[in-house]
C-alpha cells in the first residue's frame, strides 16, 4: 500500500482537478481510493466531483474540526487530500445511513454493502485488512458506533478513522463524504485489503485539571448526560470551570468545555478515558461524544501546550520508530488540540512527522472523536487524543505497535 498527498490547497474545483490530474499521472502507483479533508462550509460536492472525475477512483472523507494536513503543513481553510494505491490493494466502500435511529443497523448495512461489493470483484484476498470509518459526530454516540464496528468486523482487523467535525462551531455542520455526496446523519466505511500489516496507537497527553473536583455521573442515558451531583448537567459543569478559572473571554460556553472535557478513571491504566461535549440542552443535560456510566467520578481535564507536543513526539516514535521505511501516515488529531494549540498546531504537525524521514506522506483531520481499535486495545474512542496509522512496503508486521 502506497500513499501521495496533495496540499493543503486553497483555490477552485476545477483547478484542484488539474493539479490531481497531473499528480495521479506523474505517481508510478495506480490509485485505489482518494481521502479529502474540507473545511465546513465549502461547495464540496463541486470538490468531490471534480476529484472523482480527476482520479477515476472512490472518494471518501469528511469535513474538519479547524485543520487540515499534510507533510508540508497545515491549514485552517485549505483542501488536503491524500491518494492511496498499489497492485496489491484492494478496496471496498459503504455508507452507514441514517445513523442516529439505529446504529446497530446501520453499521450491518454498510458492511453488507462492503461484503457484496468485495465478493462481486472476485475471490476475496486472503491478506489483512484494515477498516477506515468516518462518522458525522453529530449523528452518534461513539461508544456505541465502537462496539458495533467490533461486532461487526473480524477480531484481528485494524479498524482506524474519526468523527467528522464543523469547525468548532457545534452547530451541527459536519458531512462524512462518499459517492460524490456529502452526508449528515451517515458514516463512511472503507475496507483496505493489503499485504502488511499497519502500526496504530494513540496518545492524548491530557491529565486531571489542577485543583479539579470529583464529580459524579447521576443520571445519564447512552451519551447524554442529565445531572452531575445530582444538578442540571451543564450547570455543574460550568460552576467548575469558573472555579478553576479556565472560562475563556469570547469564547462559547460550549467551545470551552470541549477545550477541557470530563475524564474518567478506568481499571486499566494510569489514561483517562475522557469524553466531550458535542450539545448543551435547554434542560442542563449535555450531549457527549461518547457513553459513560451512572456513578463515575469524573474530573474536567486540561493539558498544557509541552503535554500536548510531548504526546505527539511519543506518539511518532511509538508507531514510526519501528518501521524500516514508512510509506503512509494517517493521522486523526483532536479539534481541541487545535485550538489549546493556536498557531503552535504546526510544532505539532512537525512532531508528528519523523525525525529520521520527515518528507514521507502524510495525511491529517483535526476531528471531535477518534478512532482506534487494534490488539490489545481497551478502548476504541478516543476524545482529545491523536490517533497515528502507518505503514512500510518493507515491514512485515513483527513487533509493531497494535500487533
Amino acid at each position: 500500500m502506497k500513499m501521495m498527498t496533495l496540499g493543503p490547497f486553497e483555490g477552485n474545483a476545477w483547478l484542484l482537478g488539474r493539479k490531481i490530474e497531473r499528480a495521479v499521472a506523474e505517481w508510478r502507483e495506480p490509485a485505489r481510493l482518494a481521502l479529502v479533508a474540507m473545511p465546513s462550509g465549502t461547495r464540496h460536492e463541486e470538490y468531490l466531483a471534480a476529484i472523482e472525475d480527476a482520479t477515476g477512483v472512490p472518494v471518501v472523507g469528511a469535513t474538519t474540526g479547524g485543520a487540515s494536513f499534510t507533510e508540508r503543513g497545515f491549514s485552517r481553510s485549505g483542501i488536503s487530500c491524500a491518494f492511496l494505491g498499489g497492485a496489491s490493494l484492494e478496496v471496498a466502500c459503504g455508507a452507514a445511513r441514517e445513523l442516529r435511529a439505529d446504529h446497530g443497523r446501520s453499521i450491518r448495512a454498510a458492511l453488507s454493502d462492503i461484503d457484496e461489493a468485495h465478493s462481486s470483484s472476485g475471490p476475496r484476498s486472503a491478506a489483512p485488512s484494515s477498516m477506515l470509518v468516518l462518522a458525522d459526530a453529530f449523528a452518534c454516540d461513539g461508544d456505541e458506533l465502537a462496539t458495533c464496528l467490533r461486532q461487526g468486523v473480524p477480531p484481528h482487523t485494524r479498524v482506524f478513522g474519526g468523527t467528522a467535525g464543523d469547525g468548532w462551531s457545534f452547530e451541527g455542520g459536519a458531512r462524512v463524504f462518499v459517492d460524490r455526496k456529502a452526508l449528515t446523519d451517515a458514516a463512511v466505511l472503507v475496507r483496505l485489503t493489503h499485504r502488511h500489516r499497519v502500526n496504530i496507537d494513540v496518545l492524548h497527553g491530557f491529565r486531571a485539571a489542577e485543583r479539579a473536583r470529583d464529580l459524579t455521573i447521576t443520571d445519564i442515558e447512552r451519551n447524554v448526560l442529565r445531572t452531575l451531583d445530582g444538578q442540571p448537567a451543564a450547570r455543574v459543569y460550568e460552576e467548575e470551570l469558573t472555579r478553576l478559572g479556565l472560562r475563556s473571554s469570547g469564547e462559547g460556553l460550549l467551545q470551552t468545555m470541549a477545550k477541557h472535557a470530563l475524564g474518567a478513571r478506568t481499571p486499566f491504566g494510569e489514561a483517562l478515558k475522557i469524553r466531550a461535549p458535542l450539545a448543551v440542552r435547554a434542560d442542563g443535560a449535555i450531549v457527549l461524544t461518547g457513553g459513560l456510566s451512572r456513578g463515575q467520578m469524573v474530573r474536567l481535564v486540561n493539558a498544557p501546550g509541552d503535554s500536548l507536543l510531548q504526546a505527539a513526539k511519543s506518539l511518532s516514535t511509538r508507531v514510526l520508530g519501528s518501521l524500516p521505511a514508512v510509506s503512509g501516515a494517517l493521522v486523526f488529531d483532536c479539534a481541541s488540540r487545535l485550538r489549546l494549540l493556536g498557531e503552535h498546531y504546526r510544532e505539532e504537525v512537525r512532531a508528528l512527522l519523523s525525525p529520521s524521514a520527515p518528507s514521507h506522506p502524510t495525511f491529517g483531520v483535526t476531528c471531535y472523536g477518534q478512532i482506534a481499535k487494534f490488539g490489545g486495545s481497551v478502548e476504541a474512542f478516543h476524545n482529545t487524543s491523536a490517533v497515528m496509522v502507518a505503514w512500510s512496503e518493507a515491514d512485515q508486521g513483527a513487533g509493531s505497535p497494535g500487533a
